[in-house]
This record gives structure tokens, sequence and C-alpha cells, in this order.
């Protein structure tokens, strides 16, 4: 399975990040580029740390799905994951700014810095962030169709 934590697997992301534009548009959802760009940004800011997160879920959501979506090839389905306030905080300013904190952030979840609680998960491993990083990241790219 892919991970941040992997140099080669974090630099193909990374570059994949740097062939969006703001102008980029969803295949699906309701986030636009510059949007995007803030949350995959405030989720990794999450797995830092950087913006404290409580657990809101379950028995369920912390043993049987998070194993699930970040031990497996589960995809989300297009569109119909909420996300939670926490990675929704940082607003768009300067597109070169917020991709430039985009990879740096992605730089240090792949240094192995993330274990912070995740909001349906749980806390996370250094590993466990470093996949769900990439996952998400996928998630969102694909959005864009990158």
């Amino acid at each position: 399975m892919p991970t941040l934590l992997d140099p080669t697997d974090r630099a193909a992301m990374v570059e994949r990040l740097r062939s969006l534009s703001p102008s980029d548009q969803a295949q699906w959802g309701t986030l636009d580029a510059p949007r995007m760009l803030c949350h995959v940004s405030d989720q990794l800011r999450v797995a830092l740390g950087d913006i404290p997160a409580t657990f809101r879920g379950t028995f369920l959501s912390k043993s049987v799905l998070k194993w699930l979506v970040i031990r497996t090839p589960f995809q989300a389905p297009p569109g119909k994951v909420q996300t939670v306030p926490e990675m929704l905080l940082t607003k768009p300013a300067a597109w070169s700014d917020d991709l430039q904190a985009g990879v740096a952030l992605i730089d240090r979840v792949g240094r192995g810095d993330g274990n912070a609680i995740h909001p349906g998960f749980g806390r996370l491993s250094a590993a466990e962030w470093g996949a769900l990083g990439w996952k998400h990241l996928d998630h969102h790219l694909r959005q864009f169709g990158h």
C-alpha cells in the first residue's frame, strides 16, 4: 500500500499535487481546487497535532472502519463522505503559498511526525497517518482528475 512515509510514494504525490491548478474543476463534490488544497493541508495538520482534534467516533469506527480505510485498498465513494470542522479551518490565500504549505506538511508527515488523534479513528501511529494521508490526497487529486 502506498504511504507518505515512502520517499518514492511521497515524491509522486507531491508531483501530482503540483500538477493541480486553482482553476481545475472538480468531477464530484463541493470543493473548488483552492478549498480542496486547504482541506488536505488541514488533514495533515490534524495528523501532526497542529490542529487538535477530538475523537468523536465509535468502537466500530476506531476498529473495523479504521482497519478497512487504512489497511485495505478501499476507496471512499466520491462525494459521499462528510468531513469534520477541524479539516475545513484554513481559508485559501495565494495559491503558491497554499501549495508550498501543503508540500511542507506532506514532508513532515512523511518524516513520521504524524501521531495525533483522528476524529473518527482515534490516535493513529505515524505509519497509519502516512497511509491515510496518502489515500486522502489521492482521493482528492482524483476528484480533480489528477
